[in-house]
């Protein structure tokens, strides 16, 4: 595995390729509260343009947002990762961010630390990214709603950095992030060309085991048989572990589904909010499941 540098977390040099992105992911879990959500920037310097995403789910009820202002992405690397609604603050390399959403129903300010520490995800499936780490995290926020109520909540989240080149028109690709008290999963199962690479870690506060094999069987929404609703992962470590996840979504509208046109055909992209029961462990945890199908045109 490649050795992390605090100078990861920050922006790299790009290639020429229009395709190149430097990207920051965060997720977050309360089942207490039944607040959860996601936020991500990507910034393409060779388009030029950048991507901002916030989605909060709260008991029900979603809040959505989702632009891509065209233009050259800011020089300035704090200037790049705001648009005045969406902004992240980079406090200290691989240990705190923070996070800070103004839309027009509610304000929110997320203070992500990492619990774990930070790990190379490799090369992956070598079409996804150059470099990808992953981290676990532990996740306070205070959110301001339009109507002047205010809650507090505390989970555990999953974050990732990626940078390079990047291929979305994959076959498919299936993602899993699972917190757990002592234990966090990340893991990455790419098809390309037909064949299946898996990539992620097995996290502890002592380290990390790779992942080199995951099995999956996707469980379908029984009324919207195009929407994936849960899924049964069976994950390998290299050190001789495995776990086994029965997942589903937190509720039937903590999920949000991107569509995205290209020449050949177009992709769809499941980001689902997600409860995981680990039979191993006997315990409950939460965290993430995602899929990307690529629809090519006959």
């Amino acid at each position: 595995m490649v050795e992390l540098l605090d100078t990861d977390e920050y922006a790299h040099t790009p290639t020429e390729r229009r395709d190149w992105r430097e990207s920051y992911y965060f997720n977050w879990v309360d089942l207490d509260t039944g607040i959860s959500g996601f936020s991500t920037i990507g910034l393409l310097p060779n388009t030029p343009k950048r991507e901002f995403v916030f989605a909060l789910f709260n008991n029900g009820e979603r809040d959505i947002y989702f632009v891509e202002p065209e233009g050259e992405v800011p020089p300035d690397f704090h200037m790049s990762l705001s648009d005045g609604v969406l902004s992240y603050v980079l406090v200290e390399p691989f240990k705190e961010w923070r996070i800070r959403y103004k839309g027009k129903k509610i304000d929110a300010s997320i203070e992500w630390t990492g619990r774990f520490p930070a790990y190379d995800f490799g090369q992956g499936s070598g079409t996804s990214w150059e470099g990808h780490f992953e981290q676990s995290g532990h996740v306070r926020d205070t959110i301001i709603f339009s109507d002047g109520r205010t809650i507090e909540f505390d989970g555990l989240g999953e974050r990732d950095k990626s940078w390079g080149s990047r291929d979305w028109h994959i076959e498919n690709w299936y993602a899993l992030h699972a917190q757990f008290d002592e234990m966090s999963i990340g893991l990455r199962l790419d098809t390309v060309k037909g064949k299946i690479h898996p990539s992620g870690g097995i996290s502890t506060v002592d380290g990390h085991s790779p992942i080199v094999r995951v099995d999956l069987e996707t469980i379908y929404h029984n009324e919207q048989p195009r929407l994936p609703a849960g899924a049964l992962t069976k994950v390998f470590g290299e050190d001789g572990s495995c776990y086994t996840l029965r997942s589903s979504m937190i509720s039937p509208t903590s999920f949000v589904r991107f569509t995205r046109e290209f020449p050949g055909g177009s992709t769809e992209l499941f980001e689902e909010m997600a409860v995981h029961e680990c039979l191993e462990l006997k315990s409950q945890g939460s965290g993430l499941l995602e899929w990307l199908f690529t629809h090519a045109r006959d």
